[in-house]
């Protein structure tokens, strides 16, 4: 296990051949049949992000180095080029284009943040103005809109910041909240920054920076303590976590909203902009297994859909799990067909026939659903009868559900 400087737990992985494609499907708990493509097993690699065409940004050792690397489906693992002396890099961020964003480590420049064109030349960024001592790149937008963080290391406390970085403009510092810590996670098409801050009194708060440099916090959802901002898409839908561990949505329409699961803890971590979620969640105590939500907040177990003879998923619920516009998600698990030990594995999700409304997933609309709807009256965050996903069961879901009144199609 490695724990990096931005506080993320991630993971080192044993090389595997590619797999062949296999389809695996399984009824969905409440309408619609989800598909799980299993795509392929990556060689050894940390990973982070996943664009549409299947890139992925991370590192893996090379030469004896941790070596930042794009991995590009048909190829594998690709070094990407640091200056000379160079003793670790890290790539985190990637966009659509394969461009990516990270650090580099080196005797000449200390850590800094660091981008990779896509035909893999580098551009370093050395450090905002100030006293910082070092600096590193999270994620990055089409239109080169970069976000990271700088911290400067004190006896007895350590300020971190999170910037936002352009190449005509270069560092912009973004405010915080009253307290010494925030970090960037993630950035959207229209510039919009979300991460997590630290406040005056030392709780900690998910917030987004405008593209104005505006810092406006997320706030706590309910009963939660705290909130942490792990990624946000295009339309501004934030998706994180609790201090309690549980999986969240924000939406600037109405705020938190908890995601459904199975009675223990959860992560959601990633959000791609047709609204799919993926994350984590716990089966049983410590029985950790990926899952992804979805638009309308319905919970899809990603280990009860596959073949429980061929792939494993362990209990590491704090790895990086990423998904992409294409519906690409990356876990780690086990494919059995392969070998035995731990591996990084791509597949592909879908929903045929999506059918929200049928909450008894029977493959119609009917009264047994209107029941379950009335029975749920009322506030109800995460419930599947709430098809709007506004925290409410009410008129307007009642609606939908007339709407699709019915055998679904």
């Amino acid at each position: 296990m490695l724990v990096r400087a931005s506080g993320e737990t991630l993971w080192r992985m044993t090389i595997l051949p590619a797999c062949a494609v296999a389809l695996l499907v399984a009824s969905a708990s409440a309408g619609g049949t989800l598909t799980v493509e299993h795509v392929a097993s990556i060689p050894p690699c940390v990973i982070q992000r996943i664009n549409a065409a299947g890139q992925i940004s991370g590192d893996f050792q090379y030469q004896s180095i941790t070596r930042a690397m794009r991995h590009d489906p048909g190829v594998g693992p690709v070094p990407l080029a640091v200056p000379a002396g160079t003793t670790q890099s890290i790539a985190i961020g990637i966009n659509s284009a394969g461009t990516c964003m990270g650090r580099i480590t080196a005797p000449s420049t200390g850590t800094v943040a660091a981008m990779w064109s896509p035909a893999g030349a580098i551009t370093t960024l050395p450090n905002p103005a100030g006293n910082w001592t070092y600096s590193t790149g999270v994620a990055i937008n089409d239109t080169g809109l970069a976000c990271g963080f700088a911290t400067l290391a004190l006896v007895g406390t350590d300020p971190q910041q999170a910037w936002r970085w352009t190449q005509a403009g270069g560092y912009e510092m973004l405010p915080q909240l009253g307290g010494i810590e925030s970090i960037c996670r993630d950035i959207n098409a229209s510039g919009t920054v979300v991460g997590t801050a630290v406040t005056s009194g030392g709780g900690v708060r998910a917030v987004t920076w405008a593209p104005n440099g505006a810092i406006t916090d997320l706030g706590v959802p309910q009963g939660a303590t705290g909130s942490y901002g792990l990624n946000i898409n295009d339309a501004g839908v934030v998706v994180g976590t609790s201090p309690a561990t549980k999986a969240y949505v924000w939406r600037p329409t109405n705020g938190w909203l908890r995601l459904p699961d199975l009675g223990f803890k959860a992560s959601a971590y990633d959000i791609n902009n047709a609204g799919w979620i993926v994350g984590w969640i716990d089966a049983m105590p410590f029985e950790t297994v990926p899952a992804v939500w979805s638009p309308e907040g319905q919970l899809f177990n990603i280990a009860a859909l596959v073949d429980p003879n061929r792939f494993y998923f362990s209990n590491d619920f704090s790895i990086p799990i990423a998904i992409s516009d294409s519906n690409l998600i990356v876990v780690r698990g086990y494919d059995f067909t392969v070998s035995g030990d731990p591996v990084v594995m791509v597949f592909r999700i879908n929903v045929d026939a999506p059918c929200p409304a049928d909450l008894d997933g029977n493959g119609a609309v009917n009264g047994d659903d209107l029941g379950i709807l009335l029975g749920a009256w009322g506030p109800a965050s995460g419930s599947a009868a709430d098809l709007n996903a506004d925290g409410f069961v009410n008129a307007d879901d009642l609606g939908i559900m007339l709407g699709a009144w019915g055998t679904c199609a």
